[in-house]
């Protein structure tokens, strides 16, 4: 009985990253819409301004920076949701690790001034 509880708490965490995975997907495709096709440029402080992260130099770098970013998490979020469908424990792994990687990639950025 505590074998199978395990198992269900071990196939919830996909669920879980993947969430948080299309959380970030979705506001780095937002910021991505807002700063490049709406053009709510005047809406950020470019710019050398408050000590700002390296992509706030200018709306062309923020703009590839949400949208690469938000690409990446979903990517992966995909493709957890899809090896959970199949039912492939390797493509999961995969899928959970590219985004615990992507959010220590997006935690390291913006650190970087």
């Amino acid at each position: 009985m505590t074998n199978n509880k395990n198992r269900e708490l071990l196939w919830t965490l996909p669920y879980v990253i993947v969430a948080f995975g299309l959380l970030f997907a979705f506001m780095g495709l937002s910021e991505f819409y807002n700063a490049k096709i709406d053009g709510q440029e005047s809406a950020y402080a470019f710019g050398p301004v408050n000590e700002n992260q390296w992509y706030y130099q200018n709306a062309s770098i923020y703009a590839s920076y949400n949208l690469t970013s938000g690409l990446m998490f979903l990517a992966a979020s995909l493709l957890t949701v899809w090896a959970t469908i199949k039912k492939n424990k390797s493509l999961v792994l995969l899928g959970v690790c590219l985004t615990i990687l992507f959010f220590i990639a997006e935690f390291i950025s913006s650190k970087v001034q």
